[in-house]
């Protein structure tokens, strides 16, 4: 991988006015979301390395930048508590001096291999207070740095390939004890005075497994918890994969679940697609759904994260993925041409 690494240690049609502005209002100062007819971009763009999410690589949002003609505004990264449990100081800080705001998935899991039972970092241990010390000190260190910082804690809670979710912790049960513990998380940084920390409740356009009991707001903590939601809606994920993804049709549905649950928040979009399938044509899926986003069919969404990462998937190459533009310069040029199409924020600071 070439360039500088610095360690660093997953939508309702708003009816009344007065909803919209209420949820915007309780964001930090110097935090501005985009207008209804305005996105922001952003970038997940890790590290190909085991543990790479938690590693801030410049070369990497550049090459995102050059393929798409624009400057993200948001950039993701993972905080992975497996190697250390501190506030991701060098990470926020590199991110804030590029001009954006850094956007921090609070990991607080043991392997960052899927589908394990956590022996460690449960919801029950978290509700218990057995990991306080490390939080508050988490928050202060968070307050300390002062500028607007987006967190979420259990990313994609609604996919059983991550420990936080119903499967790995008595299914219905398991999501009571996700709320109560993602509300202790938030409950104690707030004490702390971490009031620049912007939450969000982070799902996945597509629960797995597929079962009533998984529903995609089953999890969600409450209004006064999340000032966001951030959603992952994906194409192809492996070059060989079949069955082409309608963009529109999983937000329309994402859409109609929170409407049903009354939840009304902004919304950040997390997608990608691999960009070297061969069944479905990635560029094609690229137009198609930034396409969608220019019609403001759905005006709580804020945000449009491109998730540019590369993995293996077995010892064979030729199963490697890869979500990252610059490794395809058509479906690139294709992500450039349509955002054309859409009015683009590429700084938050206000």
């Amino acid at each position: 991988m070439i360039g500088g690494i610095i360690k660093a240690s997953g939508i309702t049609v708003i009816i009344c006015i007065f909803i919209s502005c209420s949820v915007v209002s309780d964001l930090p100062p110097g935090f501005c979301l985009p207008a209804n007819d305005t996105v922001a971009l952003g970038v997940f763009a890790p590290s190909g390395s085991p543990s790479g999410e938690e590693q801030i690589v410049i070369d990497e949002i550049s090459a995102f930048r050059e393929s798409t003609g624009k400057n993200p505004a948001i950039v993701v990264f993972s905080d992975e508590w497996m190697n250390d449990k501190k506030f991701p100081l060098a990470g926020v800080t590199t991110i804030r001096s590029e001009g954006k705001v850094p956007y921090v998935r609070l990991m607080m899991r043991s392997t960052d291999k899927p589908y394990q039972q956590e022996p460690l970092y449960t919801l029950n241990n978290i509700i218990l207070g057995k990991f306080d010390g490390e939080l508050r000190a988490w928050a202060r260190e968070a307050r300390a740095f002062g500028s607007p910082v987006l967190i979420e804690y259990g990313t994609e809670v609604n996919q059983w390939s991550y420990p936080w979710n119903g499967y790995w912790n008595g299914y219905v049960s398991g999501q009571e004890m996700f709320k109560e513990a993602f509300r202790h998380i938030k409950t104690l940084m707030e004490e702390e005075g971490a009031s620049n920390l912007i939450w969000a409740y982070h799902l996945n356009a597509e629960s797995l497994p597929d079962e009533i009991w998984n529903n995609m707001t089953s999890y969600y903590p409450g209004d006064e918890y999340c000032d966001i939601i951030t959603v992952s809606l994906y194409g192809s994920k492996k070059p060989f994969e079949t069955g082409e993804k309608d963009f529109t049709v999983m937000m329309n549905s994402v859409n109609n679940n929170l409407a049903l649950n009354s939840i009304h928040k902004p919304i950040l979009v997390i997608t990608g697609t691999d960009i070297r399938n061969m069944v479905v044509n990635p560029a094609s899926w690229v137009e198609k759904a930034v396409t969608s986003l220019s019609d403001n069919a759905w005006p709580d969404v804020k945000g449009l994260i491109w998730y540019n990462a590369a993995w293996k998937n077995d010892n064979n190459p030729l199963h490697d993925s890869s979500m990252r533009l610059q490794d395809n310069s058509a479906v690139g040029d294709a992500f450039k041409s349509v955002l054309q199409k859409i009015n683009v924020k590429e700084q938050l600071s206000c």
